[in-house]
């Protein structure tokens, strides 16, 4: 009688403790997919937030906040018509160009980024590559690139959708290019000099280039030093 008790005791015991075990492999297993869902997240916020640190130095030289990684701008009326027409300017587009045209113009502009999103001065490559300084020229694109579409994004001239898919494009060709941030930043304020030049602006605001890019970064907050550089690929096709 103590025996059968015993070995009764025992096989609830067993049931008792499968049971449990049962229960949290269960709920392992549904924990999984909100696990995996949260890195991919993080993952894809790392990458955005590095696409757009490209133009980091340009966003703060325009009085533009670096740390939303939304890429809708937080400005007031004034502001948002100084940078609208400051961006035309830069795309060589008319200043009372509005709506639908302007939507269509710069659709246009951002599927052929490829070849440049922006005007520049007559000879301004054909200086560089004559230089010597294709990486620069590439650095002075990239910066310029990440700029001018976010802007476009910012300024509701296009979708996010359209935005992003260049800002990434454009990041992943950087990061492919240059073996660091310091790299990067180095190569597009020499490529900056040329520019001012061409522009007849004086030395001494290359100077200042040099420096604010020195500044950010050394900033233990900027995200250039927060960021890895080739930590991960920045654009992947899941």
């Amino acid at each position: 009688m103590h025996l059968l008790l015993s070995l009764l005791i025992a096989m609830l015991i067993i049931f008792w403790r499968a049971r449990k075990k049962a229960k949290r492999a269960k709920t392992r297993t549904a924990q999984e997919p909100g696990k995996e869902h949260l890195e991919k997240r993080r993952r894809d916020t790392r990458r955005r937030q590095w696409a757009l640190a490209l133009a980091d130095i340009l966003m703060l030289r325009n009085g533009l906040k670096t740390k939303d990684i939304t890429l809708t701008f937080k400005i007031d009326n004034a502001k948002r018509q100084q940078l609208a027409q400051q961006v035309k300017k830069e795309l060589g587009l008319k200043e009372d160009l509005d709506g639908g045209a302007l939507r269509g113009q710069v659709a246009d502009i951002l599927n052929h980024w490829p070849g440049g999103v922006g005007q520049t001065p007559y000879g301004f490559y054909d200086q560089l590559a004559a230089r010597g300084q294709v990486r620069d020229a590439l650095a002075f694109d990239c910066a310029r690139t990440a700029f001018l579409t976010r802007c476009i994004a910012g300024l509701g001239w296009c979708s996010d959708e359209q935005a992003w898919l260049v800002l990434l494009l454009n990041a992943q060709r950087a990061q492919d290019c240059f073996s660091s941030w310091e790299d990067y930043a180095t190569a597009y304020v020499r490529a900056r000099q040329i520019w001012l030049e061409l522009h007849r602006t004086p030395a001494t605001v290359a100077g200042r280039d040099l420096q604010i890019v020195m500044q950010y970064l050394e900033d233990p907050f900027s995200h250039w030093r927060a960021l890895p550089w080739n930590e991960f690929k920045i654009f992947e096709l899941n």
